[in-house]
């Protein structure tokens, strides 16, 4: 596979028991692996984002991409993302960022995508993944994209859901090899 490795479902799972007690990382971990987002776009969500303006936890988000300027389809969130932005969210000013840094209070800015980054470092060594490089910010963007695309072979589908402009470019994105596609080609008969 190209680029970064994605998460598997298994990682994501053991993960979610990890980060449990600690509110920055429960929010990054299901919100990253949810709406599958560039880590700026990610880092720079606001509440007014994850919220109504009644203070309800929206079911699904739509975000401008800061990187193409195309704005997302509306992502779902699951009952992890759901239930992590109710306990942690709830109540916070709407202009505030999802992911506050650890100077907020004094600077008014989200996580830097270096924090970001050290954290996804950790939470791979946390799980005993041997070689940590493999994994970053944007194997968070590519875990939910890649088990859609395992479970469904539609690469325009997730083409769509991550706003890219070309089959060509998700298939790369994804690790679609002309082997790959000849292996679907021969398990699929008419």
């Amino acid at each position: 596979m190209r680029g970064k490795k994605p998460l598997s479902e298994k990682q994501v799972k053991s993960l979610r028991k990890l980060v449990e007690g600690n509110p920055l990382h429960a929010l990054l971990l299901n919100l990253s692996v949810d709406l599958m987002l560039r880590g700026s776009d990610l880092l720079n969500l606001k509440v007014a984002d994850v919220l109504t303006e009644s203070g309800t936890v929206k079911t699904e988000v739509k975000i401008r991409q800061k990187k193409t300027g195309k704005t997302t389809l509306l992502m779902p969130l699951s009952k992890n993302s759901i239930n992590v932005i109710k306990k942690h969210i709830v109540g916070r000013e709407m202009d505030d960022f999802v992911f506050r840094s650890s100077f907020s209070h004094f600077t008014k800015k989200p996580l830097s995508i270096f924090q970001y980054s050290r954290i996804v470092k950790k939470w791979m060594s946390d799980l005993g993944v041997e070689d940590v490089s493999v994994y970053s910010t944007h194997s968070m963007r590519k875990t939910k994209s890649s088990v859609i695309y395992e479970k469904t072979k539609n690469v325009d589908a997730v083409r769509r859901l991550l706003g890219q402009s070309s089959v060509t470019a998700t298939s790369a994105y994804l690790g679609v090899s002309d082997n790959s596609a000849l292996e679907l080609a021969r398990s699929i008969s008419v």
